[in-house]
């Protein structure tokens, strides 16, 4: 009779079991589509064998991410883990009272110190705790470190690490260069309000371009508000100077401390509008790749940077905030169902949820954290040739944040386009 042949997700699994032995608190810190889920559910299988009686809590971040482990549970077959287990999400930790065996933290880099000080009322002697994440920031580390006493042992997985051992397919990353317009296309101008008007007669605004907004500011009197409007380049210019005058201001401590938190939070508001900024001017681009995509009846998957370029775009499949948390459900089974071959994610769906079948995927922003990108590309890396695009505007903060994503990313997967 012929033996079954040990995959690479099996051994790593063994692993996982063999450590939790020597290990009261085992962080599995492996990529996304590696296997954690499985990997803690074989670790806890293990050690209900020796007493089947013990019982724990396993904690998500969100509520799909409950329903994917119940989904995998019934899957693997692991309904004697399932029983022993409550089901919980963080925001409802500080109400549980039982003291646990062990405990699962999904997601692990959700963690926080009011989180875990919850977690000091239901962890007894000799409670086993699993912590699971794609990427932990060192700062959530630390946080983890001190709760467990710096006890952690820590199982590294990172992606070049799956791809090398076979756990995930190789991908093609093709990456899209853009630059900004620096003369008007099409007549559009892009502006932002620079100051709403002050005082008790609201009389308007003044209109003028990004090159003369200081004059205009200090020429005009305050009961009027000032917009500025300009092109691509002149705008993300000027988001960028109001960005740096606002964040200097909030770090002199000169000035009183309301001012300095008013500073900051001003700071922080044109942050995102530049953010928002640097997506929206993706838009056609992005267009014209879910058009290829859709003729080319691809299944796909596109990350975008708002609910309004959704819209533009033209769909109806977007997962996002706004929704209803059974909407987005239905939108996600609808998808790994195979009933329609796309699905857009408004700064959802990269983390904890199991997408089937993706063949190729769009990233149209990316942020400060590293951890996010990869999540995000990890969505594509269940499919036996996955490609995913990546849009990056040249010369703006988006090619910092690509940049940096790209450290340690093996460059022989990269096209640039």
């Amino acid at each position: 009779m012929a033996t079954k042949k040990t995959s690479p997700k099996d051994k790593i699994q063994a692993k996982a079991v063999a450590l939790s032995v020597k290990h009261r608190f085992l962080c599995l810190e492996w990529s996304t589509g590696t296997g954690k889920t499985l990997g803690a559910l074989k670790v806890v299988e293990n050690i209900l064998k020796d007493d089947p009686s013990l019982t724990g809590y396993l904690v998500c971040k969100e509520s799909t991410h409950k329903k994917n482990w119940i989904d995998d549970i019934s899957k693997h077959k692991k309904d004697a883990v399932g029983k022993a287990m409550k089901t919980i999400l963080y925001a409802s930790l500080k109400n549980q009272k039982v003291k646990a065996d062990f405990i699962i933290l999904d997601e692990c880099h959700a963690l926080t110190p009011k989180r875990v000080d919850a977690l000091l009322h239901i962890v007894k002697s000799g409670t086993r705790i699993i912590f699971l994440s794609a990427t932990i920031p060192d700062e959530k580390k630390l946080l983890m470190d001190q709760f467990c006493g710096n006890r952690i042992h820590y199982d590294i997985i990172t992606l070049n690490d799956a791809f090398r051992l076979k756990l995930l397919p190789e991908p093609s990353l093709v990456v899209h260069k853009m630059r900004l317009n620096t003369e008007v296309v099409g007549g559009k101008l892009w502006q932002f309000t620079a100051r709403k008007p002050k005082g008790k007669v609201n009389n308007g605004f003044v209109y003028c371009s990004h090159k003369m907004m200081y004059n205009t500011m200090k020429n005009t009197p305050k009961d009027f508000g000032v917009i500025c409007h300009g092109t691509e380049q002149e705008h993300y210019e000027a988001l960028s100077k109001q960005m740096s005058y606002y964040y200097e201001l909030s770090q002199d401590y000169s000035i009183a401390y309301p001012i300095r938190t008013g500073c900051r939070n001003k700071y922080l508001n044109i942050a995102l509008s530049r953010k928002k900024f640097l997506a929206e001017v993706k838009t056609q681009y992005v267009a014209d790749l879910v058009s290829e995509f859709r003729i080319s009846k691809s299944r796909f998957i596109c990350f975008t940077g708002s609910i309004k370029q959704v819209q533009e775009l033209g769909s109806n499949s977007a997962v996002h905030s706004k929704n209803t948390n059974d909407k987005n459900q239905e939108l996600i089974d609808c998808f790994n169902r195979l009933e329609c071959d796309e699905l857009f994610a408004v700064k959802m769906l990269r983390e904890g949820v199991n997408l089937t079948q993706i063949e190729k995927g769009i990233i149209t922003q990316l942020d400060s954290g590293i951890g996010s990108f990869f999540q995000m590309l990890g969505r594509c890396l269940r499919y036996e040739f996955p490609e995913m695009h990546i849009i990056v505007v040249q010369n703006t903060q988006d090619q910092v944040y690509f940049d940096k994503s790209m450290k340690g990313f093996n460059e022989k997967y990269i096209t640039w386009r």
